[in-house]
């Protein structure tokens, strides 16, 4: 009976790994899809204002009515919203933090399939608990997504983008 009691243990272990590693592999990629977005929306947010104030300026040097002016305050407006938003920099966060996620993928994945045969039942569990805890304080520390960037990531993890290549190799054979 203790042999299936510790086997259920072990069980439990790796079922917990498992979890950790399919929510930080939908937290990061909503994360990665969050920041692509940002990234988008800084690029336009620096590169329109340059163009129209750009083309404003040259049209008013070209003797153009005062009301061109009004499209460089437009402009000056785009670019204020920049700063203020900072979507480059939040970028930067979400970016960050799906790294930190997809990490953890890593170690929860490699904890389970490849190190709990070398570790004996109490090492494991300490390393099953230290990554559970590393999750739940990434979740603390890092910037919310959106529920769209999470649907977006949850379509395609389950299209199977996330599936490593060597694993359909296997099963081809």
């Amino acid at each position: 009976m203790e042999n299936f009691k510790n086997n259920q243990k072990i069980e439990n272990l790796v079922n917990e790994c498992r979890r950790i590693e399919e929510d930080s592999t939908y937290t990061a990629e909503a994360h990665y899809l969050f920041a692509a977005g940002l990234s988008k929306k800084s690029f336009w947010f620096k590169f329109i204002p340059v163009i129209i104030t750009g083309i404003s300026a040259l049209a008013l040097l070209l003797g153009s009515p005062n009301w061109v002016s009004w499209i460089t305050l437009i402009s000056s407006i785009i670019a204020i919203t920049n700063i203020i938003l900072e979507p480059e920099s939040k970028a930067r966060e979400h970016e960050f933090a799906a790294k930190s996620f997809t990490v953890l993928k890593h170690d929860a994945r490699s904890l389970y399939e490849s190190f709990k045969d070398f570790m004996d039942e109490k090492d494991f569990y300490y390393e099953v608990k230290r990554i559970r805890e590393k999750y739940n304080w990434l979740v603390q520390t890092t910037p919310p997504t959106d529920e769209k960037s999470f649907e977006k990531a949850r379509e395609r993890i389950k299209r199977g983008v996330h599936e490593p290549d060597y694993k359909e190799r296997k099963e081809n054979e």
